[in-house]
């Protein structure tokens, strides 16, 4: 019998209809209730925190269930990167084939606040809302601090000159619970707008062409035979909308209730094919989501009513009911920087058996791509690099970020092996165009030549009274004596006051 519930309130619906929500999440089955945020651009609309966007992996501060640790920045190091494990590839090599690229599954490890994987680097941050005890706002998530303790992959389909497509997020680790025990099964997300269900096979490859089985098969939707014990991963990324014969089922105040999941998709073709790597390709998409809604399955047969408690027909009673996830996606020719957000539902009352249940936010940015085989980067000469970096900043942990655009240049000695960052001219990525304190110039330390990390970069990074650091790869075949381009991400934060910037670059190499 259900003990708690949150209800769907009609300003979360009314929002949505009117398409301005990004999505709900929290409560059980359709007592789903509403969180608020911003989109690129500063627009406020539904879903909880800031699209897009939120990982990193370093120990210490505090945890949440299932994971989510706050990093302790420690003592940030800086020189050159040590080798990593021979056992851990620094290539890219991406299950889909020749023309996916991707940022590779695992951390190998974290330096500087910055997490290193085979083709790429990444940070993220996590909503505080959900911190508080108790925790007050339950039908929302908002805040911004860092955390650690997850890990993000991407990957797109591009093919020679092409704009991305077919983006890929998948997402481990991230303290998002539903039993208040276990970490959730991993995100798989490809913003796929037909109805079936997203499988991630153990060799890494994706398929969304599987068929989505009906409510009433309950050896796949088992919870209504085993409850709490149910298996979680058959309610993880199914694809519930659209749908026939079963009209999404919203509040009767609501006239326009939601029948899809995809919110909003665009892309633009930017300006590096012709030289200027400040305008990369965009690609940006949002889906609602139901992961972890039991309702998606009947109750036993024979049962009156026939769906389970606290439901009000068969099935997912609309699109978004346990979250949202957004991705922005920027690309050059070898280069991709992903900034992702997912919210999620957590301690669901069914799965929990518990009256916390309410909604978290994490949100980070990827720097990854084909990158340049270290054995072939270079040991002699000078190169600069300039094009665009992208963010969030906030300055406290209690609101929401605000996104920000700016400008970056990369000068690389490789004889050296010392690489000067500098990002500028960051401003609020709205009407405002305010400047933003997160410039900063920094020389980092690039792996030791003949070394697996000659493709790697790392070092600390500064702006006023924040502090953190800086991480960056090199992408594409080296030509003309350097790779053509770079990309990296950065995070630094304030402990006194709560400041925080996550944020990456991507630059291409300018004529000599």
């Amino acid at each position: 019998m259900k003990t708690f519930s949150l209800n769907l309130k009609p300003l979360c619906l009314a929002l949505i209809a009117a398409g301005f929500l990004s999505a709900c999440g929290g409560g059980g089955g359709d007592s789903t209730a509403p969180s608020t945020g911003t989109t690129p651009g500063g627009t406020t609309t539904p879903g909880g925190g800031t699209t897009p966007g939120g990982g990193t992996t370093t120990p210490g501060g505090g945890t949440t269930p299932g994971g989510g640790t706050q990093p302790d920045p420690g003592t940030p190091t800086s020189g050159t990167p040590a080798p990593v494990p021979a056992t851990a590839s620094m290539v890219m090599s991406c299950p889909g084939g020749a023309n996916v690229q991707c940022s590779g599954g695992s951390i190998i490890r974290t330096e500087n606040n910055i997490s290193l994987t085979s083709s790429g680097v990444q940070a993220y941050g996590r909503s505080t809302s959900d911190l508080a005890t108790p925790i007050v706002v339950r039908t929302g998530a908002t805040g911004f601090e860092p955390a650690s303790g997850g890990s993000a992959e991407i990957r797109v389909t591009k093919v020679g000159d092409a704009p991305a497509s077919s983006p890929i997020v998948i997402l481990r680790n991230l303290g998002l619970s539903w039993d208040n025990v276990n970490d959730r099964p991993p995100i798989v997300e490809t913003f796929n707008n037909t109805q079936g269900r997203t499988i991630l096979a153990a060799d890494g490859t994706v398929t969304t062409n599987n068929a989505l089985p009906l409510p009433t098969d309950l050896s796949y939707y088992d919870f209504a035979t085993l409850g709490p014990r149910a298996t979680q991963l058959n309610y993880a990324n199914n694809r519930y909308f659209p749908r026939t014969g079963n009209p999404s089922r919203c509040a009767p105040e609501v006239t326009s209730c939601p029948t899809e999941e995809i919110i909003a998709t665009r892309q633009s073709q930017g300006e590096w094919r012709t030289g200027n790597a400040a305008r990369p390709d965009n690609l940006y998409t949002s889906r609602f989501h139901e992961d972890g809604d039991i309702h998606a399955g009947n109750a036993t047969p024979g049962s009156t009513p026939a769906w389970l408690d606290g439901g009000n027909g068969i099935g997912i009673p609309f699109p978004g009911s346990k979250g949202y996830r957004d991705i922005d996606h920027w690309s050059l020719r070898y280069t991709n920087l992903g900034a992702w957000v997912t919210q999620d539902t957590v301690i669901i009352e069914e799965w929990a058996r518990a009256g916390n249940e309410h909604n978290k936010n994490r949100r980070g940015l990827v720097a990854y791509g084909a990158v340049t085989d270290p054995a072939t980067v270079p040991t002699t000469g000078t190169v600069t690099y300039t094009g665009f970096s992208y963010g969030w900043y906030s300055n406290n942990a209690t609101v929401d970020p605000t996104i920000f655009i700016g400008t970056a240049t990369v000068t690389v000695n490789f004889a050296t092996r010392a690489v000067t960052v500098a990002v500028q001219n960051t401003n609020s990525n709205d009407g405002a165009n305010a400047a933003l304190p997160v410039a900063f110039t920094t020389t980092a330390g690039m792996g030791a030549a003949n070394t697996n990390v000659a493709n790697y970069l790392t070092g600390t990074a500064t702006a006023g009274n924040l502090r953190g650091g800086v991480g960056g790869r090199y992408f594409g075949p080296v030509t003309n004596g350097a790779p053509p381009e770079m990309g990296g991400t950065f995070q630094m934060t304030d402990r006194t006051t709560g400041q925080l910037v996550i944020g990456g670059f991507m630059v291409a190499r300018q004529a000599q």
